[in-house]
């Protein structure tokens, strides 16, 4: 027997998946449309690459940035914050719920899916819908409505960037190389050499389920660029390092002289 009243939240989750521009978490969002408009951003990675001091010049230079997931151990070694914040993977999120309620900014999105079929309910975030990739579909032109959910939350911020306006969108610390990782054919691929994230700390999500599948990723980057490309946005790889390779690399420091670096 269907019990009534989950039959009617799945009735109005359906209704709302499909019209949620209504919501007041689309509303939210959409008053973000444009803001930015030809504005420059940087969206933070959290590779091993990462640097206190990179993000303290954002900081210093009034730089918009995105941060994610676990990037609150970084807040210890800098005076920066993201201004924008987002967690997709459930794992994650489940994990550090508690963390991503108390912190001081005022736009953190998190998949409304979480909370629906996950049963992850935070208080003080901008919920948003996602939706996975179809043939036609790689990014989502009107982020009120959906998000193209990629398999990293890099390209929720690529889509939301572009929703806002910005024309030059910067990553750092999107390193793109992890210590166990699959293929497209489902190989394992193990390197106990390499760094998960930045820090000294063990890898961060050795104890979830999730493992990076790096050719379907590499192909999410590759989709988002004809993306930003058909947009007129630019994206920049101004990573220390790492194996992404889909966007042009520019130097850090060379976007910051020196007096902007103190």
């Amino acid at each position: 027997m269907i019990h009534p009243i989950k039959s009617l939240e799945a009735r109005h989750q359906n209704y709302l998946s499909g019209h949620f521009a209504k919501s007041k978490y689309g509303k939210a969002i959409a008053a973000l449309k444009g803001i930015h408009n030809g504005e420059s951003c940087f969206i933070i990675g959290n590779g091993p690459s990462l640097r206190a001091e990179d993000l303290t010049i954002l900081k210093n230079n009034n730089v918009i940035t995105f941060g994610a997931n676990r990037i609150y151990n970084m807040f210890g070694k800098t005076d920066w914050r993201p201004t924008y914040y987002a967690c997709e993977d459930e794992f994650i999120c489940e994990d550090i719920k508690d963390k991503i309620e108390e912190f001081p900014i005022k736009y953190k999105f998190i998949p409304i899916q979480l909370n629906w079929y996950k049963n992850i309910k935070l208080n003080f975030v901008t919920y948003y819908n996602s939706k996975v990739p179809t043939s036609d579909e790689k990014a989502s032109d009107d982020m009120a409505e959906f998000s193209i959910l990629n398999g990293t939350v890099t390209g929720f911020f690529i889509q939301m960037a572009v929703y806002m306006g910005f024309k030059n969108i910067y990553l750092i610390g999107v390193d793109h190389n992890f210590s166990r990782m699959t293929d497209k054919n489902g190989n394992l691929i193990v390197d106990n050499n390499v760094k998960d994230h930045f820090g000294n700390q063990k890898n961060a999500d050795e104890n979830t389920k999730g493992i990076y599948n790096i050719d379907y990723a590499t192909q999410t980057y590759i989709d988002l660029k004809r993306f930003c490309d058909k947009k007129g946005v630019k994206v920049f790889n101004a990573t220390r390092g790492g194996k992404l390779e889909v966007y042009p690399r520019v130097d850090f420091d060379s976007l910051f002289n020196k007096e902007e670096q103190k």
